[in-house]
């Protein structure tokens, strides 16, 4: 699932994950410092699903943005790092040594004669 990140703006009703109605009453309520600090909602592509509601000044601390970039730049490239799909995992470096330690051992063995 592809997150979206916007702006709160007091004007928008979301839902929150367990099927209740996030108005902006509701929301100043459970998040009073919403109004007074500018914060990002995170939400689902149609924009109806509050999963989260963060700071935006400590989200872009916490993915250290460019401060240069303007609100909507900063959004944006904070958007596209949390749907970066992590790394395929690669295999740990004492698999390879255990790997190429067997190798060598096989290597080194006497042959046997037939």
């Amino acid at each position: 699932m592809r997150k979206v990140l916007e702006f709160y703006t007091g004007n928008k009703t979301y839902m929150y994950p367990n099927g209740d109605i996030a108005t902006p009453e509701r929301l100043q309520d459970d998040f009073q410092a919403i109004t007074t600090f500018k914060h990002v909602i995170e939400t689902d592509e149609q924009g109806e699903v509050c999963f989260a509601v963060q700071n935006f000044a400590a989200m872009k601390s916490f993915y250290n943005i460019d401060p240069s970039l303007s609100d909507n730049e900063a959004l944006a490239a904070i958007q596209e790092i949390i749907n970066t799909p992590d790394p395929e995992p690669g295999v740990a470096d004492e698999t390879r040594i255990a790997d190429a330690l067997e190798d060598l051992v096989v290597l080194n063995m006497p042959d046997e004669e037939v």
